[in-house]
């Protein structure tokens, strides 16, 4: 079982989360209840008792709860948690634990949603120095609830409440991210890990769906001069997907958004579903410098 974060000692305020409101380093208070981050100005933010820290202001929201429904999230965790994309898990592991810092560096997780590729990290390179984000709360409830020893942040990835060159590898797993922000908070010649849907990607789910399907656009990265590609891992595998699983499927994906509720009620008596998983990983190498 991961132990508990237990906040080790920062070696400067650079290693710090950023005060969303003007910029300054965040210091945590231990001792306090609840534990509180604060900054030289006195803005101060509580940490919630899960162990995550909220700092997305109420400004910096596009609606009352942004990110992916509580449902999604629920069916996306317990789909993960069944094992269906281990593939794509145990590459992620691998090109983390390859890398050149093996597992002394300092990864975060953008658009981490409930924790699940952190936890399989976690549990692959426990000296990882894990840091994850996401804008929806309720994920990042769901993943400080895993207690996988974590620095959780509700946030926006196109704007990481992190200092420059704070990090050697970011992954970012279907989730969009601005490349100039993702490139800022990596250390110059650091690692993106950049992971989208294959053309190929669940397409037993999308015949059932679509009349005529079209291929997945993939998880681009905007033109930018900051990162070069160093390679490209391609995923395919055929699956079985059974029972309730397939309704979870569905609902974890904006594919839900798009069917009629005639073929949901078609896909949760479904028994058994045969299709394609398809992923690509793409592995950016950041040139920025300091």
């Amino acid at each position: 079982m991961s132990k508990a974060f237990t906040y080790p000692a920062l070696r400067s305020t650079r290693e710090n989360f950023k005060c969303p409101s003007c910029s300054q380093a965040l210091t945590l208070n231990a001792e306090s209840q609840p534990k509180t981050y604060s900054c030289t100005n006195r803005h101060s933010f509580d940490m919630a008792r899960e162990g995550y820290l909220n700092l997305l202001l109420a400004q910096h929201k596009r609606s009352r709860n942004p990110g992916d429904s509580d449902d999604m999230i629920r069916s996306r965790q317990r789909f993960l948690t069944a094992g269906y994309y281990s593939p794509l898990s145990e590459a992620i592991v691998n090109q983390v634990a390859n890398s050149a810092s093996g597992s002394d560096q300092t990864l975060i997780d953008l658009g981490c949603g409930e924790g699940h590729y952190m936890q399989q990290l976690r549990n692959a390179l426990p000296d990882l120095k894990l840091l994850g984000i996401d804008i929806s709360k309720f994920a990042v409830r769901l993943a400080a609830k895993r207690k996988m020893d974590a620095r959780l942040v509700v946030d926006s990835a196109f704007n990481i409440p992190l200092f420059e060159n704070r990090i050697d590898t970011a992954i970012s797993v279907f989730s969009p991210i601005r490349s100039e922000e993702t490139a800022r908070i990596l250390k110059p010649g650091g690692t993106l890990i950049l992971v989208g849907p294959g053309e190929e990607h669940l397409s037993g789910l999308t015949a059932l769906i679509y009349d005529k399907t079209v291929p997945h656009a993939g998880n681009p990265l905007e033109a930018t001069a900051q990162f070069a590609l160093q390679e490209t891992i391609e995923i395919k595998r055929d699956i079985s997907v059974e029972g309730s699983d397939i309704l979870d499927l569905l609902t974890m994906t904006p594919y839900y958004w798009h069917s009629r509720p005639e073929q949901q009620q078609m896909l949760e008596k479904l028994e058994k579903l045969e299709t394609r998983i398809h992923f690509y990983l793409k592995i950016y190498k950041n040139g920025s410098s300091e």
